[in-house]
């Protein structure tokens, strides 16, 4: 009985030991290398650790999302379709492209609004209300 309580206290220290060993984090001790800049949805960063052993590496990246340059892509790239369309001679969805871009061209500032809101309810984590928002800008569109 004695000697199993000598090992359990081994054992806690062990955990001690580990539980110190994550939390200095020598993994992430080494070389960090940073990038970022803009394309056509937004900013971006990317940032890459490497261990000074080279056994460890992880990137993550992050962006920040242009909402008003996604929507007016959205509508360019929608009138591109439109033209393709109307060269196949496929009236049809001609019109029902034309009839979606009037609707966001219209809906614009309003989705744009939404969008934001909806980014706001997402980042407090109010996700019901969030999905009522996005039901909103899905209608708009």
């Amino acid at each position: 009985m004695f000697g199993s309580f000598y090992n359990l206290n081994r054992l806690f220290k062990e955990f001690d030991f580990l539980d110190e060993s994550l939390l200095n984090k020598p993994h992430l001790k080494g070389k960090e290398k940073v990038e970022s800049g803009t394309d056509e949805n937004g900013e971006w960063e990317r940032k890459t650790y490497v261990s000074d052993t080279g056994l460890f590496t992880y990137t993550y990246t992050t962006r920040k999302y242009n909402t008003n340059k996604k929507s007016t892509n959205e509508i360019e790239s929608l009138k591109k379709e439109l033209n393709e369309c109307v060269e196949k001679q496929e009236f049809e969805k001609a019109v029902e492209l034309r009839d979606k871009i009037k609707k966001l061209e219209l809906n614009n500032e309003e989705i744009i609004k939404l969008k934001k809101e909806m980014d706001d309810l997402v980042k407090n984590q109010d996700f019901e209300k969030a999905i009522l928002v996005r039901d909103k800008i899905k209608s708009l569109k």
